[in-house]
């Protein structure tokens, strides 16, 4: 930005011992100051009839607080000039200096580039009110340039001996960390560079460890040495890994290994800034990759937070952390300072960046609107650290515009006043006071932001006084998680957690519907949990997540040990984006694709996927088990989840696939849904029933990849990779099992299907129990195309004649068989959920109402049976409320246990949630009230379809 003269004045009525003659007083109030008579005197001479009368006072007042801001003017008036008459971002591109072999002639003119920036920065800042982002972008970008300039020169003065000149394959990295890292450089700043070498791609360069060393240190001096022409920037290479005990060009080896192993959490945290800006670009890239599992865990580390306040207890013990004085105060480390701004971010960063790849960004400002907008920082918070972020630079860069120091001290009393005049306010201390105990009072809190409750979780703890007997149960338990009996205590950082979260587990416990039986159930639980540390870390750090995981423990013995496994997926109830409602099909799509991106390689990106199923479906269990997601709602959750994770995880084996064997001519895939996945009424343990189904051209032959495939070969090893994808065990656990027994011919026919065979198959071949299972139907991936083919065949078959005898005889048929083969429960027993399923399945075929594409869901193929004056409305009354009641119960079942169980039978905890939602007033109204609807159920079936045969013949009744 060019200063113009209306920009500049306001800078002078701050000025201190205004003396200036009245008139000028008059023409300027309240602009006027009286400046530097020297500068005045020595700038009319060589610049006076080039400035406006405005503009030189106003650059008097900047001599006047600013003895180096005052020699850059007086002894280059010709560079004064210039950089008033153009825009700041062209004083900076000029920066670009030309590498050359000679380093003498780069240095001059790095310097006086720099020079004139410093120049430019300054007065586009106190003059032209250029904001603090443009400030230290500028002085960022002036850095990044003369990094990269003076790394290309010293290679090209080393290539008389035998280097390869080109930066881009030279194996050399350098790297910004720090302000620089993030473009946030302050005024007189140094720069933090990590300087490191890839040995592969060095040697080919002509460069070994020693060599790579005398090229940084040849960089080193050709930007920081003090010259006539001044110095460049400082360097600062203390930030590699282990300083003390590394060269300065560290080996990229050596240095992954060191943040794979040794990696102090100060360390870690000031990757988070890590920006490549010189040097062999791919192998900074690679180099990056293989370090950020390292800075970012794979889960929430709530560790992170004991560490921050550690590192700011070591700064306070140095700066001191007494009564707090705005004069000699520093603004960076000292209380209520620029770091413990940084802190609140980077931690919360660290904890919230392991799962939301948006908030790993560098910039301070940037990131504390993403915490913000995450949740994780609130609103006001964010305001006010940013407003006094911005107000504790300004500062940082005044103080060093003084004198270009590298310093972050306020002066003292005597010279404040220079500083309030550059910072144009009449209460200094008393605005800098207050800023400081905002930053410190935010920065206080920080445990608290990470230890929010999650409003879904209220209420879950009830703080009466804890019965002696209670007490003496949790004393009991104590002792035997104090020994060392199990595996997941040992540690003492366990023994040390666990006493401390003692009162909050015996509250929590106390409160459970049967004490004594939560107790021993979480005595089971802590028994079965390979590792303690993570997961009491987490409660440590979130306190509300207890009473939820004693819910758990207590009514839910098969989530209670999948948690036992995969602790890590109680993530999903801390993070605040999961606070509202439940995400749409569109907002899981955008956070599937978020999770996934950046992932390296195939196995991390199922991982990733399973992690992310795996927490979504907890979400969704833990809503259902507190009574806030229930009936149709909660298998619309699961369904779609299901879909989301199943479309994603085709395109992902998908692509993989094809990197190996390539694509075939006309290829295309549709997955069919079918069972509770393709009615959208899955439980927690719902099967995926899959059909896939494939086409391609007809002259197509093998695909065109390095290892090639006929069409069928290439779709059946196709769907098995997708099966695996989802269903495979791994260190992250199984998503679904994946069923495609409902394939034409079942067991017998092959698991990828040919569109034209799926349409003769079902023309000609399939049975009564495969339509029925089709009117479940739906596409849950795959190319429109096909899809619209595969649905197509799907309505011939269902439409075809049922009108013929026998049909009701048949599914009374398989109706008996099942219940040969399966068990009891909700789903299997007489007058269960198998009996409103067959009756809604066989009244869709007979009348012809099914719907193709549509909602499949029983609930719906009833009501249009209603509709169709096909079923009384008495009939159709008793059979949905029935059926919702089923699933209501079903996903609290699914949920809580690995098998049927019988309702008196579970345990205490278990038995409220059951209560509730079946909307009685208590189990034994429930379980009367079940019987009499499963007889009610019964005798409509063999009303409206046909009685039971007592021997079951016929066709097979299929899987279930």
């Amino acid at each position: 930005m060019p200063i113009r003269a209306s920009q500049c004045g306001s800078l002078c009525r701050w000025h201190p011992d205004m003396q200036a003659d009245a008139p000028l007083r008059a023409q300027l109030e309240p602009l006027a100051c009286p400046g530097d008579p020297l500068f005045d005197e020595a700038i009319a001479k060589s610049a006076a009839g080039s400035l406006p009368a405005e503009l030189l006072v106003a650059l008097s007042t900047v001599a006047a607080v600013s003895p180096y801001l005052k020699h850059l003017m007086l002894s280059q008036p010709g560079e004064l000039l210039e950089v008033l008459d153009r825009p700041l971002e062209e004083t900076v591109a000029a920066a670009a200096v030309t590498a050359t072999a000679d380093l003498d002639a780069v240095g001059r003119d790095l310097r006086i580039a720099k020079r004139k920036v410093s120049l430019a920065v300054a007065l586009a800042d106190l003059l032209a009110g250029a904001s603090v982002a443009v400030v230290t972008g500028a002085l960022s970008r002036t850095a990044d340039l003369s990094i990269d300039a003076a790394l290309k020169s010293v290679l090209l003065e080393a290539e008389s001996r035998g280097v390869k000149p080109d930066a881009d394959t030279c194996g050399l990295i350098v790297l910004a960390l720090g302000k620089l890292g993030g473009r946030e450089l302050n005024y007189s700043s140094d720069v933090d560079l990590v300087a490191l070498v890839d040995p592969g791609r060095a040697e080919d360069a002509g460069i070994d460890s020693k060599r790579a060393v005398r090229l940084v240190q040849r960089m080193t001096r050709l930007l920081q040495e003090r010259t006539a022409d001044g110095y460049v920037f400082r360097v600062d290479l203390r930030l590699r890994p282990d300083p003390g005990a590394t060269p300065v060009a560290v080996s990229t080896w050596a240095a992954i290994t060191y943040f794979q192993t040794r990696a102090r959490s100060w360390e870690r945290q000031a990757m988070i800034k890590a920006r490549q800006v010189a040097g062999d670009r791919a192998a900074g890239a690679a180099y990056i990759a293989a370090v950020t599992p390292s800075v970012w865990r794979a889960a929430y580390d709530f560790t992170v937070i004991d560490d921050t306040m550690s590192m700011r207890e070591q700064i306070a013990a140095v700066r001191g952390a007494g009564t707090l004085t705005v004069p000699g105060h520093n603004v960076k480390l000292g209380r209520g300072g620029i770091r413990e701004i940084e802190f609140v971010v980077q931690s919360l960063q660290r904890i919230a960046g392991a799962r939301d790849r948006r908030l790993r960004g560098r910039s301070t400002v940037a990131m504390l609107s993403a915490l913000s907008r995450s949740g994780w920082v609130s609103f006001d918070a964010c305001r006010e650290l940013t407003e006094a972020y911005e107000v504790l630079r300004r500062v940082e860069h005044r103080i060093q515009m003084v004198a270009d120091e590298q310093t972050h001290d306020l002066p003292s009393e005597e010279k404040l006043p220079a500083i309030a005049c550059m910072m144009r306010t009449d209460d200094l201390k008393g605005d800098l006071t207050k800023t400081f105990a905002t930053v410190h009072r935010h920065f206080g809190s920080l445990s608290g932001t990470v230890g929010q409750t999650n409003p879904m979780l209220k209420g879950l703890v009830d703080n009466s006084d804890i019965p002696e007997a209670v007490t003496a149960k949790f004393n009991e338990a104590m002792e035997v998680w104090r020994s060392d009996r199990y595996q997941a205590l040992r540690t003492d950082k366990a023994q040390q957690l666990l006493t401390a979260l003692a009162p909050s587990f015996a509250s929590a416990l106390a409160s459970s519907t049967d004490p004594e039986h939560a107790i021993e159930a979480f005595d089971v639980f802590l028994a079965r949990l390979p590792r303690g540390v993570e997961l009491l870390a987490r409660l440590d750090a979130h306190r509300e997540l207890i009473p939820v995981l004693v819910l758990i423990v207590a009514a839910a013995p098969r989530l209670a040990g999948e948690l036992a496994r995969l602790s890590h997926v109680l993530d999903v109830l801390i993070d605040p984006a999961f606070f509202g409602r439940l995400p749409n099909a569109e907002e899981l799509d955008s956070q599937l694709l978020t999770a996934l991106e950046g992932e390296p390689s195939y196995e991390a990106k199922l991982d990733a996927m399973r992690t992310f199923g795996q927490e979504q479906a907890l979400l969704i269990d833990v809503r259902i088990l507190t009574g806030s997601l229930i009936g149709p709602d909660a298998s619309h959750a699961l369904s779609l989840l299901a879909e989301v994770v199943t479309r994603h995880a085709l395109r992902i084996a998908g692509g993989a696939f094809a990197e190996a064997h390539g694509t075939l001519k006309g290829g295309a895939v549709a997955l069919v849904a079918l069972g509770k996945f393709g009615s959208r009424e899955m439980t927690a343990t719902s099967d995926l029933d899959l059909v896939f189904i494939y086409d391609c051209a007809e002259d197509a032959g093998a695909s065109d990849g390095r290892r090639q495939l006929s069409p069928g070969h290439y779709y059946t090893r196709l769907a098995q990779r997708l099966i695996a994808a989802l269903s495979a065990p791994t260190a992250k656990g199984t998503l679904y099992e994946v069923d495609l027994r409902l394939r034409p011919a079942g067991r017998a026919g092959p698991i990828a299907t040919h569109i034209r065979s799926f349409t003769t198959y079902h023309a000609e071949s399939s049975w009564v129990w495969e339509h029925m299972a089709l009117t479940r139907a739906r596409v849950v991936a795959g190319s429109e195309g096909l899809s619209e083919a595969a649905l197509a065949t799907i309505g011939e078959a269902l439409t075809t004649d049922r009108t013929r005898a026998g049909l009701a005889e048949e599914v009374a048929s398989m109706r008996a068989r099942m219940a040969e083969q399966q068990g009891d429960g909700l789903k299997h027993m007489p007058g269960g959920q198998v009996d409103i399923d067959f009756i809604a399945q066989y009244l869709q075929l007979k009348h012809g109402l099914t719907e193709i594409g549509g909602d499949t869901s029983t609930a719906s193929a009833l009501v249009r049976a209603r509709d169709a004056e096909v079923l009384s409305g008495d009939d159709a009354e008793l059979l949905l409320a029935t059926s919702a009641l089923y699933q209501r119960l079903s996903q609290v079942l699914s949920i809580a246990s690995e098998g049927a169980i019988r309702l008196e039978d579970a345990p205490p905890a278990l038995r409220r949630i059951l209560v509730r939602a079946g909307e009685a007033p208590d189990l034994t109204f429930l379980v009367a009230d079940l019987h009499e609807r499963q007889q009610a159920v019964r005798d409509l079936f063999e009303r409206i379809v046909a009685p039971l045969p007592t021997t079951a013949s016929g066709e097979p009744a299929g899987p279930d």
